[in-house]
């Protein structure tokens, strides 16, 4: 596997940077932020817990079949299926999520196509999620969805020469050149979630693992960069 998802891995209730982005979310789109993450991490689990690649690329295949279908014929009795479900909008697009988790799952050392898939993946999902909550911009949360997946894979990389690819991805697409474009107010978290994986790009360190990151991220949510 190219890159694995370390032990200890949080979801959306314990993940310290997803923690404090969510408290900036507004009542009425707090479910479609928790939907959101919710997937992803389960689309992380299925990386992170396989032993083979083919067993991933099977539990992958299950989410990618789903958003295949009409969500009417949606099995029943899945939770998260059911949340996302009820989104107002294409939510077939999340297909692209699933396709950049499973680019993580090539043998060898993690390769950059692994790595803009699997920022593009999240760039899709998170557009989506803005158009359902009544966004579909401009602007996109593009920029921020790209720093925060970039900055998230970077700490969750098994080798030092992994976290540098994933960095000199990052700054060969001139992600670190300018601040993530002011969100509305709804879209808070991202503009949060941004912010702390620009801060996390360009110093290095993981998310939140310095008293100026909490600071930049609260400032953030409260101003909205």
């Amino acid at each position: 596997m190219a890159s694995a998802r370390t032990e200890g891995e949080s979801g959306p209730a314990t993940d310290p940077s997803l923690t404090l982005a969510l408290a900036y979310a507004p009542r009425d789109a707090r479910p479609v932020f928790d939907d959101l993450f919710a997937l992803d991490r389960r689309l992380a689990d299925a990386v992170r817990q396989a032993s083979e690649p083919i067993i991933g690329q099977l539990k992958l295949a299950w989410w990618r079949d789903r958003f295949a279908q009409d969500r009417s014929d949606w099995p029943k009795g899945e939770p998260l299926l059911a949340r996302l479900a009820a989104w107002d909008a294409d939510v077939s697009q999340l297909a692209s999520l699933v396709d950049g988790w499973e680019a993580l799952l090539a043998e060898g050392p993690l390769a950059e196509e692994a790595i803009t898939a699997f920022g593009e993946g999240h760039a899709d999902a998170w557009a989506l999620a803005a158009a359902a909550l009544g966004h579909p911009g401009p602007p996109p949360p593009d920029h921020a969805a790209l720093l925060w997946s970039y900055a998230d894979l970077a700490q969750h990389c098994s080798t030092s020469e992994d976290v540098e690819r994933v960095q000199a991805a990052a700054r060969g697409q001139r992600l670190l050149d300018q601040t993530p474009s002011r969100l509305p107010r709804a879209l808070r978290p991202f503009a949060v979630l941004g912010t702390q994986g620009l801060r996390s790009l360009r110093s290095g360190r993981p998310m939140m693992s310095a008293g100026g990151d909490f600071l930049a991220a609260v400032r953030t949510g409260m101003l909205g960069r």
